[in-house]
């Protein structure tokens, strides 16, 4: 192995022990239990680079790719599912020093950045002159904008702002076959990729810079708590707020079990570790000698640990949270508390101290490994009509080998997240079990196996069985940019193709022009070949309408979709059904907003006969005024625009920009001195 060559393209190069050995592994909980009960590791790469510039980058792959050695990106190694971890006799391509952000545009009201730049480091930079991309994951202070697109990630505001892949307008990658530019960068005549590059893991090459929305900061923002007397009522209202228009920056429930564990609903004591359990977390964590027993005595017998959970009362707690103008911010709150009624007011102590410590649980895992346990989380989503089973599948599957408790969050109209936080004695064996039965039960249940934490190691057969036929895309654009399967071997989906089982459930659609309407989620399947009228008509008998309402049937409209051409809280399409060239029928549905992965809708559609989108529908009588004292505020004032037009009052200066996008061009987090047109 040359290393040599490396060095003599002046890219910062790495091959001793006390350098390597860092990038053995991500944070994938597995690892880290693995580390403190038998101390081994992942192996460590061969060499390690840290390219300052895209051409750096390129060099680096080029030399690999030469060598035929694979690589490994990385960011800043927070990931939890094995994705950045190590490989024996790999290249690992760190690009935190790639940390710049290049230009800003208030007008278009995006910002172009280097994809090693830390989420904190570019929210604070953009917090200085008014801005913010509202991307704010527990891991933003050691996470990537890099790995935020690897991930597919989603952060505690999407339920406002969108995921990630919301925000993503445009990214730029490396690959062995060269430069691949996607979003809206893509050249005349070329296949837009971005929804495959993002997701993708390293898989095709190396994200190195993206074109990002930005929006205002908030002038105002209100956060409350309400105790539900279950779990049935706070979804119900969760579901009406979200199909309301209204567009809360936080929603987030807590299932009776959490709720309890940290005291959440009392009034006046909402400190975690207050609870029905908090004694025992802080014995366990404060007494080395009792540490291991209350540990793994009770995580020993998980079934009844969760039986006495269960014991501890149904009650609920649900918190909300608006941003944005005060005109806004008020009518929105307003509105919601008459949704909320069924709950009990807690005033505005549990929202606002959830705020306050929004990113602690990332710093207070590393106790339980010490002490013999091992923690982790599992995220899943589904639509709204298929929460409750989705809920019940998983929490039992994982119910049966660890103790378990979950919360829900990153709620959309169409669907929300469910966030299981899980402990188990000090065992391997229980902890491969647990994740395996909660994978298949997900899958069971109608559920996305991965919400916003990514693919991995973890889950790559669980997301390949998730895709279903459509995987065949997936291998069909890695091997044209990455022919020699260089770039992160395995990650996202295995390495060779898996088979395919077809699914015989599956038949062409009968029927339409509107094959199903599901009311409680507000979706409706419908012929991608009927005009929009049509459909209309159709939804009309029913009681609904069409949420987006396209100028061209669904099929064409979608194929020609920009990623400019909705706003980043806008879902066009959740679910398609196609007869792919080899006659199989085939369903991808990454209900919602699911991170399994690259997305690989779009380019099936393109490659396949499709037979039924799945779009989002909303009732006749929801055109209504926001209810209150507001009769100049309507619902479509609520959402939050990406138009230089609706800036909530806020104006930049040129001046004031200048000031942030001068410096000299260095390794430090600085603006780059000479800010790059939008390409």
């Amino acid at each position: 192995m040359n290393v040599e060559a490396l060095r003599s393209c002046g890219i910062p190069t790495f091959t001793e022990a006390i350098h390597v050995d860092a990038y053995r592994r991500d944070l994938w909980p597995r690892d880290t239990f693995a580390m403190y009960r038998h101390g081994t590791l992942p192996p460590a790469p061969t060499v390690v680079v840290t390219p300052r510039n895209a051409s750096d980058v390129a060099h680096a792959i080029e030399w690999a790719n030469r060598e035929g050695i694979p690589v490994v990106p990385y960011g800043a190694g927070s990931g939890v599912c094995g994705g950045a971890r190590g490989r024996q006799g790999s290249l690992v391509i760190d690009l935190k020093r790639m940390n710049r952000i290049l230009s800003i545009h208030p007008a278009t009201q995006t910002v172009h950045v280097e994809s090693g730049i830390l989420g904190q480091h570019l929210e604070d930079l953009l917090g200085k002159i008014g801005w913010m991309t509202a991307h704010s994951p527990s891991s933003i202070a050691c996470s990537t904008t890099g790995g935020y697109i690897a991930a597919r990630s989603a952060g505690q505001f999407s339920s406002r702002y969108g995921v990630f892949d919301d925000m993503l307008l445009a990214a730029s990658a490396e690959t062995p076959s060269g430069n691949l530019k996607a979003g809206l960068w893509t050249p005349n005549g070329e296949e837009d990729l971005l929804p495959i590059l993002c997701g993708s893991e390293g898989g095709l090459g190396v994200v190195t810079d993206m074109l990002l929305r930005i929006t205002p900061k908030p002038q105002q923002r209100w956060l409350r708590g309400f105790a539900f007397d279950n779990i049935e009522e706070a979804w119900s209202a969760m579901r009406e707020i979200m199909q309301s228009g209204l567009w809360p920056s936080v929603l987030r429930l807590y299932d009776p079990v959490d709720t309890n564990i940290g005291g959440k609903t009392k009034a006046g004591d909402n400190k975690a570790g207050n609870g029905a359990f908090g004694w025992i977390r802080k014995t366990a964590l404060n007494n080395p000698k009792l540490k291991h027993l209350l540990l793994n005595i009770p995580l020993s017998m998980p079934n009844l640990l969760n039986k006495i959970g269960g014991l501890l009362g149904n009650e609920v707690l649900l918190i909300v949270g608006f941003e944005g103008s005060l005109p806004v911010v008020n009518a929105a709150s307003e509105t919601a508390q008459t949704i909320l009624q069924a709950g009990r007011d807690l005033g505005p102590e549990p929202g606002l101290h959830w705020f306050k410590h929004r990113h602690d649980v990332s710093y207070k895992l590393a106790p339980v490994f010490v002490g013999g346990a091992f923690a982790d989380t599992m995220e899943v989503a589904s639509t709204w009509a298929q929460l409750p089973a989705l809920y019940r599948s998983v929490h039992g599957a994982l119910a049966k080998n660890v103790a378990v408790m979950s919360h829900f969050s990153h709620a959309y109209p169409e669907g929300c997240s469910i966030y299981f936080s899980f402990a188990g004695k000090g065992d391997l064996n229980v902890y491969d079990r647990a994740w395996s039965s909660a994978l298949a039960a997900a899958r069971d249940a109608g559920g996305t196996v991965t919400h916003h934490h990514g693919v991995g190691t973890l889950k790559s057969v669980a997301a390949a069985k998730e895709a279903g036929a459509a995987i065949d895309v997936w291998y069909e654009i890695k091997n044209q940019y990455d022919p020699n399967g260089i770039m992160n071997p395995g990650r996202p989906f295995p390495e060779l193709r898996p088979e395919v089982e077809e699914d015989t459930s599956i038949g062409p659609p009968e029927g339409g022009p509107v094959f199903e309407i599901d009311a409680v989620s507000l979706l409706a399947k419908v012929d991608p070949e009927a005009e929009p009228a049509t459909l209309q008509m159709a939804l009309k008998e029913n009681g609904f309408q069409l949420q987006i309402t396209p100028d061209k049937p669904w099929g064409d409209w979608l194929r020609a979709l920009r990623r400019d051409a909705v706003d980043a809280w806008e879902c066009p399409l959740v679910a398609i059904q196609v007869l792919t060239n080899d006659g199989i029928r085939t369903r991808i549905s990454p209900a919602p907003r699911s991170a399994a992965g690259p997305d690989l809708r779009w380019s099936t559609m393109r490659r396949a006969r499709v037979e039924w989108v799945q779009v989002p529908i909303r009732p006749l009588s929801s055109d209504t005024v926001i209810k209150g004292g507001h009769p100049h505020i309507e619902r479509t004032d609520i959402r939050p625009r990406w138009h230089s037009e609706n800036c909530w009052g806020f104006c930049s200066t040129q001046e004031h920009l200048s000031k942030l996008c001068v410096g000299e061009e260095s390794d430090e987090l600085e603006p780059s001195r000479s800010p790059e047109k939008t390409p």
